[in-house]
């Protein structure tokens, strides 16, 4: 399973930047330690560069 992370963070670095990354291991901290603010701001994080990259 750690290898599945990996190579999905690394996909999301590659294509949407170390922003989304790094809202990506905020969204999943978040989910596991059932912290709702840090799981917001890991989403947000994740969403923002997509949406900026099809503007």
């Amino acid at each position: 399973m750690p290898l599945v992370s990996l190579v999905v963070e690394q996909y999301v670095q590659w294509r949407f930047g170390l922003t989304a990354a790094f809202g990506l291991a905020l969204l999943t901290v978040g989910l596991r330690s059932e912290n709702s603010t840090c799981a917001t701001i890991g989403g947000f994080l994740l969403v923002a560069p997509a949406l900026t990259a099809g503007a």
